[in-house]
């Protein structure tokens, strides 16, 4: 599903447009696609590597806060 309902873009680092207002930011790139069958993808920004839920079912992005070890 990431690839056909996306791009999706990272929430917190700032939108970045051209001249032409086309957004020029990396959109986030893939890390586990379909996370435990619940129809979810998990996704990481490549410029401020935070991790987003990206949910189907309910047509929401979120980031998820990760423990450092």
């Amino acid at each position: 599903m990431f690839e056909t309902t996306g791009p999706h873009y990272c929430s917190v680092c700032p939108t970045t447009l051209n001249k032409k207002g086309r957004r020029m930011d990396e959109p986030l790139k893939l890390s586990r696609s379909n996370y435990s069958g619940c129809g979810i993808d998990i996704a990481v920004c490549p410029s401020c590597d935070k991790t987003f839920q990206i949910s189907y079912k309910v047509d929401q992005v979120i980031e998820v806060p990760l423990e450092k070890r």
